[in-house]
């Protein structure tokens, strides 16, 4: 369990890097959505064939696993395809603090299909969860109801995703769970970049561009492995809301490599509330194991 909790840790550390390294790589070489997304799933896909043939992986995939990939994949690409709407109609910054609405969607889902059980203090953290991201959310601005319905779409699919990817986790016939999560990385991901290569042609994306997303790629990967070793160790709703602290560690981040750009964008008073409000999602996701 222990190791679970610290592998989604590092995994939400991970997340909120990716998301400043995505910036980056947005801002300096001008690759930005379904190219930007296709360059990042090319290079990990072609990255992650280095331990699939040396560490042998490749033996452990069968035809039947198909299943598995379309039920992890085909709901990642329509979140995905969500979150670009929501982000047409608000502002990232309004949309980002919203993704913490996995966890009652999970929760949800977890309830009716895989009995969930859980104490009273842990649904009136995760209660406090979504009110601090909701509040994380409105310092931005109002989101669109458009936004809004758009953004639990968006959710809803990735928790499907989520559970696919564990799921095809413990299918593996390997008695590690670390090494259960390395295999099915390095399968799904694979298969995932595969997918957009055909697509290269049409949004004109080529061997420079799947470079340049590079930062972005290894950053996803590494984060990637950390939070499905946590959903694999100490289960989907324990690492999602480990997940929730993306937003406090991307405050962090973006103070220490956007420092001058951060503080000089927003108001004394509003960077100090996302401070305090940072904390108490820590405490919030605290009592969560209490």
């Amino acid at each position: 369990m222990l190791i679970g909790i610290i592998a989604s840790l590092l995994g939400a550390i991970g997340q909120a890097l990716n998301y400043a390294v995505t910036k980056d790589c947005q801002v300096k070489y001008q690759i930005v959505g379904l190219k930007l997304l296709a360059g990042t799933f090319i290079f990990m896909g072609a990255m992650l064939t280095i331990p699939l043939v040396l560490l042998g992986y490749y033996h452990y995939f069968e035809l039947s696993q198909i299943t598995y990939l379309i039920r992890i994949n085909v709901p990642f690409l329509l979140a995905q395809y969500f979150m670009f709407c929501a982000l047409r109609s608000s502002d990232a910054s309004i949309v980002s603090p919203l993704l913490a609405l996995k966890i009652p969607v999970l929760c949800l889902i977890t309830f009716i299909f895989f009995d969930l059980s859980l104490e009273l203090i842990q649904y009136v953290a995760i209660a406090l969860i979504i009110v601090i991201a909701c509040i994380f959310s409105g310092i931005s601005g109002t989101i669109r109801l458009k936004s809004l319905i758009f953004v639990v779409l968006a959710t809803s699919c990735y928790v499907l995703s989520d559970i696919g990817i564990t799921s095809y986790a413990k299918a593996m016939p390997v008695d590690s769970k670390i090494e259960q999560v390395l295999i099915v990385t390095c399968l799904n991901y694979i298969a995932a970049g595969l997918i957009f290569v055909p697509f290269c042609p049409i949004l004109h994306l080529g061997v420079k561009e799947i470079w340049n997303t590079r930062n972005a790629a290894i950053t996803w990967i590494v984060s990637a492995t950390f939070c499905v070793i946590g959903f694999n160790l100490s289960g989907l709703v324990s690492g999602t809301i480990i997940q929730s602290l993306r937003g406090v560690f991307g405050v962090v981040i973006s103070f220490v490599f956007y420092r001058h750009e951060t503080v000089g964008s927003l108001s004394r008073k509003t960077f100090y509330l996302k401070v305090v409000l940072s904390i108490a999602m820590v405490l919030a996701v605290a009592l969560f194991y209490v």
